[in-house]
C-alpha cells in the first residue's frame, strides 16, 4: 500500500493535513473518507483509524483521514472549531476526495466515528456518498448542548477545560443552532451500516436505531466488547470487516 500525507485548503483558507492509504497498484479505487471524533485526530483513538485505513487498503479499498480545523496537525486552534466548521471540512475534503487521481468518484463512501459519525450523517443528504458508515454516531452531543453550555457562562466564564483543551462554549451554540440529528440526517437514500459495540457507554441502542429509521437501507451491527472506541483486538477486526464487507456489496 500507499501512505500519502496530503494539504489542502479548506473554504476559509485554512489548511487541512490528513493521510491517504492507498492499495497497491493502478487505477482509481473506491474510496472512504474517515472523520475522527470528538477532541481527537486522523489517526483515531490509540490508532483505530490508521489500523482501519490500511485493512481497507489491504482489500483494496482507499481510504482518507484528515484532522479537522482545529484539532491535531491541521491550522487553528481546538478553541476556534464550531460545528458547522467540522461540516464544511467534511465536505470540502470530500470533494478534494473525489477529484483525486487514485479515487473514483462514482464509487466514494462516507464514514466517521462518535462526533466524526454524527457529523457524516448530516452531511449524507448533500454529499450523496455511495455508502454511508456510521461507527458508534455521536447524535447524543446535540441534546441538551445549550443548557450545557448555559451552565458554563452562566458562571462568567465561555469556555471549558477539556482535559488541556479550551472547548468554548460558542461550539454548543453553533451546534444547537442545527436541526435535531436524525432531521439532519433525512434525505440520504443510499445504503448505510451502522456499527456500535455492545459495552458502548456512550452511545446507546437507541442512537443507532433513530439513525436506521432515517434510512431506506440500513444495517445495525452490535460487535462484542471493546466500548465506545472499539478498544481491543477482536472488536477492530470486527469493525475493519464489516467496513470492507459494505464497501464490496456495494460497489
Amino acid at each position: 500500500m500507499v501512505i500519502q500525507q496530503f494539504s489542502m485548503k479548506n473554504r476559509d483558507g485554512h489548511t487541512l493535513r490528513g493521510v491517504a492509504t492507498i492499495p497497491d497498484g493502478a487505477g482509481k479505487f473506491p474510496c472512504v473518507l474517515l472523520l475522527h471524533g470528538f477532541t481527537g485526530n486522523a489517526c483515531g483513538y490509540k490508532n483505530l483509524n490508521v489500523i482501519l485505513a490500511r485493512a481497507l487498503a489491504e482489500a483494496g479499498i482507499a481510504c482518507v483521514r484528515f484532522d479537522f480545523y482545529g484539532n491535531g496537525e491541521s491550522d487553528g486552534q481546538f478553541e476556534d472549531c464550531t460545528f458547522t466548521g467540522l461540516y464544511h471540512d467534511a465536505e470540502d475534503v470530500f470533494a478534494w476526495m473525489a477529484a483525486q487521481p487514485f479515487a473514483d468518484p462514482e464509487r466514494l463512501f462516507l464514514s466517521g466515528q462518535s462526533m466524526g459519525g454524527y457529523v457524516a450523517a448530516s452531511c449524507a443528504p448533500k454529499l450523496k456518498p455511495r455508502g454511508l458508515l456510521l461507527l458508534c454516531p455521536g447524535a447524543g452531543m446535540w441534546f441538551g448542548a445549550a443548557q450545557r453550555a448555559d451552565a458554563v457562562t452562566q458562571k462568567g466564564q465561555d469556555w471549558f477545560d477539556m482535559e488541556g483543551l479550551r472547548y468554548k462554549m460558542a461550539f454548543n451554540y453553533d451546534m444547537a443552532s442545527h436541526p435535531a440529528p436524525f432531521e439532519e440526517a433525512k434525505g440520504y437514500e443510499g445504503a448505510a451500516l451502522i456499527l456500535r459495540a455492545s459495552d458502548d457507554k456512550l452511545v446507546d441502542e437507541r442512537t443507532c436505531e433513530g439513525y436506521r429509521a432515517c434510512y431506506g437501507e440500513a444495517r445495525v451491527v452490535t460487535v462484542e466488547g471493546g466500548g465506545h472506541n472499539f478498544a481491543s483486538i477482536p472488536a477492530r477486526k470486527a469493525v475493519a470487516e464489516e467496513m470492507i464487507a459494505f464497501v464490496k456489496a456495494n460497489i
